[in-house]
């Protein structure tokens, strides 16, 4: 008697399926994966900001995330990797963050929003994203990190100004120009206060700052200025 062969079942292909389908069957092991992974993001941001980006080894970073070094690559195949991850997150939660406010608040009162959480961020250290954000800026071996983050962030503000005041980024440069703008006001503020920290308020002089930049924006956006 010849047996009819049983039909192979057809495995999902590709990474992504297999981990869709891993979440599905193993909720509990995609939940711990995810804890892991928000903490060596932590911890990693930290380590950058703390010793630097050349300093630190993923060894550290694995050590001080309390997981073995093996564990750390099966999330992150490199410092690099790791590196853009942080800002790829922060990218990611700033596009959330935009795209919530869109219609409900102005660009200008989302923004201060978005300003006083990174003044708190950088007063405390509490942020990974916006905790590594000044020594992307200062760290020369970061620059490819900050510029990729950078250049969403300018995308993402333009975005919201364009969509507000119903301006077409292809034809009209202020939108961008206004977020130039903006951002270089708090990194002015940021440099002042550097300078002297226990004279200055940070919040006092971000808030001066953004006053002007906010005032000549609002201007740049008046009718007939682009005509």
């Amino acid at each position: 008697m010849v047996k009819n062969p049983k039909p192979k079942t057809t495995k999902p292909a590709g990474g992504g399926d297999d981990a869709q389908v891993a979440e599905i069957k193993y909720p509990r092991r995609t939940e711990r994966r995810k804890r892991t992974r928000a903490k060596i993001l932590k911890v990693a941001a930290k380590q950058f900001s703390e010793g630097g980006y050349g300093p630190t080894t993923m060894q550290s970073i694995a050590d001080e995330a309390d997981i073995h070094v093996t564990t750390l690559f099966m999330h992150f195949n490199s410092k690099s990797d790791l590196a853009l991850s942080i800002v790829t997150t922060a990218a990611d939660e700033l596009r959330e963050r935009a795209a919530n406010a869109r219609g409900e608040v102005g660009f200008f009162d989302y923004f201060r929003r978005e300003v006083r959480t990174l003044v708190a961020a950088l007063k405390s250290s509490a942020q990974p994203g916006l905790m590594f954000w000044n020594t992307q800026r200062g760290d020369n071996e970061l620059a490819f990190a900050w510029t990729a983050f950078e250049r969403e962030q300018r995308n993402i503000y333009a975005e919201f100004i364009a969509a507000e005041y119903g301006v077409d980024r292809a034809n009209d440069y202020r939108p961008d120009l206004i977020v130039s703008l903006v951002l270089s006001s708090i990194i002015l503020a940021h440099k002042r206060w550097s300078r002297a920290p226990g004279k200055l308020s940070l919040k006092a002089e971000v808030d001066a700052c953004l006053e002007i930049a906010e005032t000549a924006a609002r201007n740049m956006l008046s009718p007939g200025v682009a005509e």
